[in-house]
């Protein structure tokens, strides 16, 4: 069962390669401070808003950097089912918009940021897609036929103030999808083409403050809270940051969401009394690869005196391209084609799960 929770301990005993993390660029937020609720939630829609625009057709390209399993690279982690799917044959698995790209327009010429911005698209299970349609997120009492795979469920809503269909995620990825729902109502705040209806179907309704239906604000400020940023957040959000170039600000600073819709509405924002999840370029870990990017020859370096080294190396489609075991720390890649590469080392007690860039 490939469950967050469960995963997440296990990234705790993982040392990523130093490439995949990095820390906030200096003053990347720097419109933040001093403000309050709705003036602070346009500081960070100043902020993230321009970055570049990725293609929806190349999911497939990038979801391999973002969305696969730690301690299986070559698997896709789908928040939506516990289904095992490797990369080479992902026909199950659809690209889906956590927040429905109905709701804003679709895929028009105005809106092209927003239905490749790959915060908002993750790997999803068909068959429970199909089902969630573009319903919002809610809790969920009686579930439809096909609506509940045992994560995810998709039937009548019961939280309060809204009686339509609705999906609820499993607990350990509540949080995810809040905050990606706190960034897409953030990041995308001056679209005029959110749409709006009685029912209270549509959760984001654009606009400056407060962005959402007011029966969703509670729901998700619970399930931010009860789900908290996790490992596997916040290496997504580095490595989307990377082919992006913006970050969503409610996973480096959780308590982003209290200030603007939360307990903390009446606080203005300080740094000083934040602390971010990102961790700095200065943290070394203890089992490396260098260099990185590389071209000819790699080498692996541990904090202890190793014996031999084991690797197997994989391409973005998951076939294994390199794997054996090495006494002199060193292997060559000179064969490799340039591109980004999975890669697992282990020395001793130590194991490295992360990303080789390999160039010209």
């Amino acid at each position: 069962m490939h469950l967050k929770s469960l995963i997440s301990t296990t990234l705790l005993l993982i040392i990523s390669l130093s490439t995949a993390w990095g820390a906030i660029p200096l003053g990347y937020y720097s419109n933040m401070e001093g403000k309050t609720t709705a003036d602070l939630k346009t500081a960070a829609f100043q902020d993230i808003k321009t970055h570049t625009s990725l293609s929806y057709a190349n999911m497939w390209t990038y979801f391999p950097q973002t969305d696969y399993l730690p301690s299986a690279p070559t698997e896709i982690w789908d928040m939506y089912s516990n289904n095992i799917v490797f990369f080479s044959d992902h026909s199950s698995i659809d690209k889906e918009h956590c927040v429905p790209n109905s709701w804003w327009g679709g895929p028009t010429v105005d809106n092209e940021y927003a239905y490749g911005d790959l915060m908002n698209l993750y790997p999803a299970n068909n068959s429970i897609n199909r089902s969630k349609g573009n319903n919002p997120l809610s809790e969920v009492g009686t579930t439809t036929a096909a609506g509940n795979n045992g994560v995810s469920k998709s039937g009548t809503s019961i939280t309060l103030g809204y009686t339509g269909n609705g999906f609820e995620p499993a607990d350990e990825y509540k949080g995810d999808f809040a905050r990606t729902y706190f960034y897409m109502a953030t990041c995308y705040q001056n679209y005029t083409t959110w749409l709006s209806d009685n029912t209270g179907q549509y959760e984001i309704i654009g606009g400056v403050y407060p962005s959402f239906q007011p029966w969703a604000i509670p729901l998700l400020m619970k399930w931010s809270r009860m789900d908290p940023v996790s490992e596997k957040e916040i290496e997504r959000n580095e490595t989307v940051y990377k082919l992006q170039n913006n970050r969503n600000p409610f996973i480096d600073y959780p308590q982003l969401a209290e200030y603007i819709w939360g307990n903390m509405k009446d606080s203005a924002w300080s740094f000083a009394k934040q602390i971010s999840t990102a961790v700095p370029n200065t943290q070394k870990p203890k089992l490396s690869i260098t260099p990185n990017p590389a071209k000819d020859i790699i080498h692996f370096c541990s904090g202890k005196t190793a014996g031999n080294f084991r690797y197997i190396i994989y391409s973005m489609t998951g076939s294994v391209v390199l794997s054996g075991e090495t006494e002199n720390s060193s292997i060559r890649v000179s064969d490799l084609k340039s591109g980004i590469y999975n890669c697992v080392v282990e020395a001793d007690s130590e194991k490295l799960v992360g990303k080789v860039f390999i160039g010209d």
